[in-house]
């Protein structure tokens, strides 16, 4: 048994194996993230073949008190519902915190604010890399101007437990990212990220679009974007250091809520056609017509994002004129990456160009592969995602995906890179 639970729960935990014993507290001694801990539960769900319903976390105290749950003859029934909830056998409710938090959220207020700074300690210590989150006078002000749109969670005692954010994007002014997610580490464990989540996924904002990028080691949080709304269009390979043990790179899945009902035009190069119509199926009213990949005389253009160059080596290119010297272009990006230490990097094409597919010409040429669709990127246009690596090979086989759609997706990316 603990055969099965110790690696589960070193790679979960980031703590190795030989590191963890039977009298391992998941909480005080290895301080488990809830993401990871809910993430965790579901992967033992699969290697036990059992439903493990919610107010059975609590119970996962310790190595000892999981092998019990599972040992006991109890387990086989624990997922059936017989509306009692289930008797832990050894009398211990320390943990309660593993289902409902008691929290409300509320958008962030002035006084709101001045507690976000220690929320942002106690979970990043003094490096989170918004330093604008230790101020809250300049916090207030990027509220106040509608870069950023901020929720806070709050308990029954006023203090803060968790925060999201929307973040404005520079491309596209009515485009925002789900961002700065986090936790106070007394309520890990807890629904307060699912609560903030569904906050955000049930504004009615007057927004283009909202994004969510999910890491493919949180099945979770997969599944509260899905749960919230968003639909899985995108899946951007290998752009961060992972935090598992014997994983080098981690994936992301992108995810979009659209609050726009203009109808955009979608040139779709033939090369991705019929990958591009499943990525964007069930998103909003799109006129669909065939990519030219013969460029016109003018200039390419194209921005650089470069916020993550230093944390990750993952950078951001977006095209915002496609002309007859593409192909120098390209080979300009490649040269970037190359001369930076660029480990992934990440191509964004206005679909509403009529000759997207000198571009996608011009960069399958060079290595990058298909990634998937960016609904509403630009302010009047969807965007194809291509992307390339460099000395890194994609691990597919650690990439965990939660929905159907995104699964498809992947398939498809494969079968490209082939």
């Amino acid at each position: 048994m603990l055969d099965k639970i110790i690696p589960l729960i070193s790679k979960y935990s980031g703590v190795p194996a030989d590191e963890i014993n039977e009298n391992t507290n998941l909480l005080s001694d290895l301080k488990m993230e809830s993401m990871n801990f809910i993430d965790m539960v579901c992967e033992f769900e699969e290697t036990f073949s059992r439903k493990i319903p919610e107010r059975d976390f609590r119970k996962f105290i310790t190595v000892k008190k999981i092998a019990a749950y599972f040992s006991t003859n109890n387990a086989d029934s624990a997922g059936k519902s017989s509306g009692k909830p289930a008797e832990n056998p050894d009398g211990d409710d320390a943990l309660t915190g593993f289902s409902e938090s008691h929290c409300i959220v509320s958008p962030m207020t002035g006084r709101l604010a001045e507690r976000v700074p220690a929320l942002v300690e106690s979970v990043y210590g003094l490096g989170y890399p918004a330093t604008y989150l230790y101020n809250p006078e300049e916090f207030q002000r990027k509220a106040d101007n509608g870069d950023i749109y901020p929720y806070i969670a709050i308990n029954g005692e006023g203090k803060a437990t968790g925060m999201i954010s929307l973040i404005r994007l520079p491309v596209n002014p009515r485009a925002f990212e789900l961002g700065q997610l986090m936790v106070s580490p007394e309520y890990r464990g807890t629904n307060v990220a699912e609560l903030l989540i569904s906050c955000i996924s049930k504004q009615e904002l007057k927004f283009g679009v909202i994004y969510s990028e999910s890491v493919t080691g949180h099945k979770f949080s997969q599944r509260s974007c899905i749960a919230g709304g968003f639909r899985d269009t995108a899946l951007k390979i290998g752009i961060m250091p992972s935090y598992e043990k014997g994983v080098e790179r981690v994936s992301c899945v992108v995810s979009c809520i659209e609050r726009g009902e203009i109808e955009l035009w979608a040139y779709l190069p033939e090369m991705y056609k019929n990958d591009l119509s499943f990525s964007l199926e069930g998103l909003g009213p799109r006129i669909i017509r065939n990519a030219s990949d013969i460029a016109p005389n003018n200039p390419t253009t194209y921005v650089l994002n470069e916020d993550e160059l230093v944390v990750s080596q993952y950078v951001i290119a977006t095209f915002t004129e496609i002309g007859c010297d593409v192909e120098e272009s390209a080979d300009k990006l490649d040269k970037y990456a190359v001369e930076n230490g660029v480990k992934s990097l990440v191509v964004n094409i206005p679909l509403a160009c009529p000759h997207n597919g000198a571009a996608v010409n011009a960069l399958r040429s060079r290595g990058f592969i298909y990634g998937g669709s960016i609904p509403r990127w630009f302010p009047d246009s969807d965007a194809l995602m291509m992307q390339k690596l460099y000395s890194y090979a994609p691990e597919w086989d650690k990439i965990k995906l939660f929905s159907e759609q995104i699964q498809t997706i992947s398939e498809r990316i494969k079968k490209d890179a082939v």
